[in-house]
């Protein structure tokens, strides 16, 4: 049994210019060969046939002027030469970028120096009351002593002295 070949990639592309006498000679004998020596070919190019005789006997409907125009419009804008990108311009935007990126950066460097050294700095009154919190726990027994000498005197005495604790036996 013979082996069936198929079509190229190349070739399988070329079949409606083919079908529309638009190949030039080399490629019309190529894909002629092929359907000459493929059922497989011969049977895609019929299909292909069949569709457009298909595609013929639907209705057509006139293209607006709207359509034309639109058309006409599209190629003209697609045949202008692109806007070229002015160089100048853009670095002038990127200078002027660059240079707001360096003031916020600036901008958010101060504040947070500000923010951190009045928080280290400048003495807050409850820092104060917590360093004091010894004095201030035992502030209803010093009121009640009255002076600082009956508090030496109280010191002196052995009874009064946390220092001197009795040792256990």
């Amino acid at each position: 049994m013979a082996k069936i070949s198929r079509l190229s990639g190349e070739q399988r592309e070329n079949l409606v210019a083919y079908l529309d006498g638009e190949l030039d000679e080399t490629s019309a004998k190529e894909i002629e060969q092929a359907l000459a020596s493929s059922p497989v070919a011969r049977h895609d190019v019929d299909m292909l046939s069949r569709t457009w005789d298909l595609l013929g006997q639907l209705p057509t409907s006139p293209a607006g002027e709207e359509f034309t125009s639109r058309t006409v419009s599209s190629i003209r804008a697609a045949e202008k030469p692109k806007a070229r990108v002015d160089d100048a311009a853009v670095s002038r935007a990127i200078r002027r970028t660059l240079g707001l990126a360096i003031a916020v950066l600036v901008l958010l460097g101060a504040g947070t120096a500000g923010f951190l050294g009045t928080n280290r700095w400048i003495p807050n009154e409850a820092d104060e009351i917590l360093n004091d919190y010894e004095v201030i726990s035992e502030l209803d027994k010093y009121l009640e002593a009255g002076d600082i000498d009956y508090l030496s005197k109280l010191q002196e005495h052995r009874e009064f002295s946390e220092h001197d604790e009795p040792n256990a036996p």
